[in-house]
């Protein structure tokens, strides 16, 4: 239907079955089309794919002797610098640690070198996996941390003033507070409800799991002032019976929101109106939901979907939906191996849809066709 054609671009490695230290991890395109970063034998790399030079790839962190890499991505901030935010995990005592540095972005798109940077243990400060990036208007690099504790979320912003010698100087500043009603308190506690913010953290969902056959997701508002988030209004959902979550996952701009179910039905919905965009239909016989669940920027025009359908056969489906008209639907199939699930990103710009499987990536160009519908996500 549009121009797709998949060129396989770059073979990282070959893992060796199961064996953790060959996979990719957190494969992800932050600057520019053709750099990727990722993780590999808990090793950060950044990586041209399309140079076939000797430097590449480079390593951005080396491996840490006591440590084993856990999530890491790199976000661009304010005065052409680039946060990377990574969490680690100490073998030998068993405890959370995190690496901070912010990064030049070369006149190349490239990463340049650490600005600043830390490498230490929140011990005692919270719980990393609650540590979450988000955009904000408050600072001088455009983002701030929040943790979820037991009634409320604590804001955190960076200080690069703060000593970093010493590990138990966190550079991370509390910079303000959101409560929540009784009603989300009441559901984190006891159930361990999904929860999915908005860019603009303004919106917040929550669905209830122990009481999924209710189909029911709860939509809270922050307030003006930025303080509370409140119960708002509820969807009913047609959730299908099984012990596998929903994937939420909002638009850029958060107008939209998308959840996929199991048995591949996927549901877009307006964040304003609380109305349902489009419905699709699944397979009955898909027992997880479909996965890497994501919007495009749509900073170039149309805003597309993409998620990865995994079946029982040794092929991956992945969903291209134009979510800005909803005329256009794409099926992009990917042979696939067991126990090597498919990885989706895309490049800044939105033009580019990369998809990682095994070590190998895989790059689709979305662009008009000559002699079919117009796909395209930005100008020529």
């Amino acid at each position: 239907m549009y121009s797709s054609s998949m060129n396989t671009i770059a073979h990282f490695c070959r893992p060796k079955y199961r064996d953790r230290k060959f996979h990719i991890y957190n494969p992800h395109c932050p600057l520019r089309r053709g750099i990727i970063c990722y993780c590999r034998n808990d090793t950060i790399f950044e990586h041209n794919i399309h140079s076939s030079g000797k430097h590449e790839p480079r390593i951005i962190v080396p491996k840490h002797p006591s440590r084993t890499f856990t999530k890491m991505s790199f976000v661009p901030v304010k005065g052409n610098r680039i946060l990377l935010f990574a969490k680690y995990r100490e073998l030998r005592i068993a405890e959370s640690c995190l690496h901070l540095s912010i990064h030049e972005i070369r006149s190349d798109h490239r990463v340049g070198p650490a600005l600043w940077s830390f490498n230490g243990s929140v011990r005692g400060r919270f719980d990393i996996r609650h540590l979450k990036l988000i955009k904000s208007t408050e600072n001088e690099l455009g983002i701030t941390f929040w943790v979820r504790f037991d009634d409320h979320w604590k804001l955190f912003d960076i200080s690069t003033t703060v000593e970093t010698d010493a590990s138990n100087n966190l550079p991370l500043i509390e910079s303000g507070r959101i409560d929540f009603d009784l009603k989300l308190k009441w559901k984190l506690e006891s159930f361990g409800s999904p929860v999915m913010l908005s860019p603009d953290t303004r919106i917040l969902l929550d669905m209830d799991v122990e009481r999924r056959h209710n189909e029911t997701i709860d939509i809270h508002y922050l307030d003006p002032v930025g303080t509370n988030f409140s119960f708002v209004t509820r969807l009913s959902i047609p959730v299908a019976e099984t012990e596998y979550s929903p994937q939420f996952a909002f638009s850029a701009d958060g107008s939209k929101f998308v959840m996929a179910m199991a048995r591949g039905g996927v549901f877009v919905w307006d964040t304003r109106s609380k109305v349902p965009l489009r419905t699709f239909t699944g397979n009955p016989l898909l027992i997880q939901p479909q996965q890497f669940l994501q919007f495009n920027s749509g900073n170039l025009g149309k805003e597309i979907l993409v998620s990865v359908e995994h079946n029982r056969s040794d092929l991956a489906i992945i969903h291209v939906i134009d979510v800005t008209s909803f005329e256009t639907k794409e099926r992009l199939f990917l042979k696939t191996e067991k126990y090597f699930p498919v990885t989706l990103f895309f490049d800044p710009d939105g033009r580019t849809l990369y998809a990682e499987h095994r070590g190998t990536l895989y790059e689709w160009d979305l662009q008009k066709n000559k002699t079919g519908p117009e796909w395209w996500s930005g100008d020529e």
